[in-house]
């Protein structure tokens, strides 16, 4: 597409930029639209020996200076949150508003080295052992279930996972030593879209970032840009204009 702003869309652990299909063909008609591949992810190479949420932040930032972007509205699903908010830090006067996607819930949260030993078991666990019925009972999605695995299913069929494991640890580290300052120093807007899974603690968030918005989406799954184009799209193009509208 094209148009003075710049939509970003950075996608989750495990995904690729394949999630962001609906909001490409949407958004496109009005904006400059970029989805990438993560490294590690897609069809990006996996030939590095850093996998931290800071060095993902860098080739994001990286894509802005190459393409010399002038007004970035980035988006972060999951994952990509803490990348788009260590890419925004970068290239603060590139940016007008950053949007997390499913990313977050609670900025307070620290994650012991038994929590995370679990949760990467599970996560490794469930995209070694991926069924439809697992994916459903993990909350990933709720609607169009037979379109949504299949979509799943390309995404992770045959998929190196290189890197995976370390990009987990990366952020479990970051979570626990750098989510809050790193929030804090983002002088633009920041807007969550959210589903109702688990709540949004907005008070905690805001000691960080003041303004910080939350807009919940409800009976849809972790990706509720899938079970729900339509109100996802809706939020997100609202939130772009209240961006552009505090410039």
């Amino acid at each position: 597409g094209k148009g003075d702003v710049t939509i970003i869309l950075v996608h989750g652990w495990s995904n690729t930029r394949d999630i962001w299909d609906d909001q490409i063909s949407y958004f496109s008609k009005k904006y400059q639209v970029i989805a990438v591949d993560l490294p590690g992810f897609g069809e990006s190479g996996n030939n590095r020996s850093e996998w931290t949420i800071e060095s993902y932040g860098e080739d994001i930032s990286q894509i802005i200076q190459q393409l010399d972007l002038k007004k970035v509205v980035m988006v972060g699903f999951s994952i990509g949150g803490p990348i788009v908010i260590e890419a925004t830090n970068k290239m603060q006067d590139h940016v007008i508003g950053v949007v997390l996607v499913d990313a977050i819930q609670d900025v307070e949260t620290r994650i012991s080295a038994s929590a995370a030993q679990y949760i990467d078991s599970v996560m490794m666990d469930i995209v070694n052992n991926y069924t439809k019925e697992i994916l459903i009972e993990k909350g990933f999605f709720t609607r169009n279930t037979d379109s949504a695995f299949e979509r799943i299913d390309v995404m992770l069929d045959g998929a190196s996972h290189i890197g995976w494991r370390e990009t987990l640890a990366g952020n479990f580290k970051w979570q626990n030593e750098k989510c809050r300052n790193s929030i804090k120093a983002i002088n633009v807007p920041i807007i969550a879209i959210n589903s109702d899974l688990q709540p949004t603690k907005v008070d905690a968030f805001r000691k960080y970032a003041p303004a910080f918005k939350v807009k919940i989406m409800q009976d849809v799954g972790h990706l509720l840009m899938w079970d729900n184009p339509d109100t996802f799209n809706q939020l997100l193009e609202e939130s772009i204009e209240e961006f552009l509208e505090e410039m």
